[in-house]
């Protein structure tokens, strides 16, 4: 294991104004984005990642800034990262083994690592007074016949024989976690359940469709559609996500709640697919495939769409930017990407 600390800044905390943000999963994608957010606004952050999944280029922006602490070590060593916590911080846990290539190929991984690393957090928390902001997932809606889904819906998992059911398990089991623990040691907790993010420096190695269709258009290659493209996806902006976050626990009431974060405008993958190709003004194909193995029966979540009348009730919280304009960023940041490589 490898502490890296950027700064000590954190141990004159008692004797700062600033409030103390720890992040895990900090160098990852939404990690990221939401500690330079933090920092931009005078939080001190403690970033936590063991790099699995993140990685400290996503960091370069602020590594410099003297509010911000590093530490590279998985969350589960709890010695590597217990003495930066104190009454009152907030964790924000966004750490998670995700995407669904990488769940699918460790079933037994995905689940110790998300469930160990959500019980960590909470001991800590518990222990020396957090307060815990926990990233869950919009998959553990399950299949669904409402046109949206609101926070009181039934709740279902795919069969467990399929590998990908492994992180709707750990996450779901998470949220109980974090509720009992709210209930019953009354530690402050909010879950937070979101809905395709997306953004500059989404990777699509694991699997993440728009960084995916993205590329391949820029290059030429088709854009792999599973059966007819017909699968409907909501997709929320970083910036509009990273508000939310803020927002929720920025406000009093809604600790011990549970909230939808994402966009309440839908699209199918098919339309998805066309509009990248349209602004990418690229010579690609869409090309029709059968559903791959970790995708295929039950587990291959056909509709997800959030209501979010709750947390426009507590917060005044919606989405400003469309999917249109993001994904239009989004291949901007590519273009200029795939002009410095040609460059170089």
């Amino acid at each position: 294991m490898v502490i890296i600390v950027v700064n000590t800044y954190y141990l004159s905390y008692l004797f700062t104004p600033l409030m103390k943000i720890i992040i895990t999963g900090a160098a990852g994608f939404i990690g990221s984005h939401l500690s330079a957010k933090l920092l931009q606004l005078n939080y001190e952050v403690v970033a936590i990642d063991d790099l699995s999944t993140g990685s400290l280029e996503n960091l370069n922006t602020i590594q410099d800034n003297p509010n911000l602490t590093i530490i590279i070590s998985d969350i589960r060593n709890q010695k590597a990262w217990e003495q930066v916590a104190f009454k009152d911080d907030v964790i924000i846990h966004l750490a998670a083994t995700v995407g669904v290539k990488k769940v699918c190929v460790d079933s037994h991984e995905t689940l110790s690592n998300n469930l160990d690393g959500t019980s960590a957090v909470l001991d800590i928390a518990f222990r020396k007074g957090c307060k815990v902001f926990y990233a869950s997932t919009s998959e553990v809606y399950g299949q669904s016949d409402n046109t949206s889904l609101s926070e009181t819906d039934t709740l279902s998992v795919t069969s467990t024989d399929k590998g990908r059911s492994s992180y709707v398990i750990s996450k779901l089991t998470g949220e109980i976690h974090c509720l009992n623990f709210h209930q019953l040691k009354n530690v402050p907790v909010i879950v937070a359940r979101f809905f395709n993010v997306i953004g500059e420096n989404q990777r699509s190695e694991f699997g993440m469709v728009i960084p995916t269709f993205i590329d391949a258009a820029l290059s030429g290659k088709p854009l792999v559609l599973y059966n007819d493209g017909s699968q409907r996806r909501s997709f929320c902006y970083i910036d509009d996500v990273i508000r939310a976050i803020i927002g929720l626990i920025s406000a009093t009431d809604t600790w011990g709640n549970i909230f939808n974060i994402g966009n309440d405008k839908a699209i199918t993958i098919s339309e998805l697919a066309s509009y990248i190709m349209h602004k990418s003004i690229c010579t690609s194909e869409i090309s029709y495939q059968s559903m791959p193995a970790e995708r295929n029966g039950k587990s291959e979540i056909y509709s997800r769409l959030p209501s979010l009348d709750k947390i426009f009730r507590y917060i005044n919280w919606k989405p400003e930017l469309s999917w249109q304009d993001a994904v239009d960023l989004i291949i901007a940041e590519h273009q200029k990407d795939t002009r410095s490589i040609e460059v170089l």
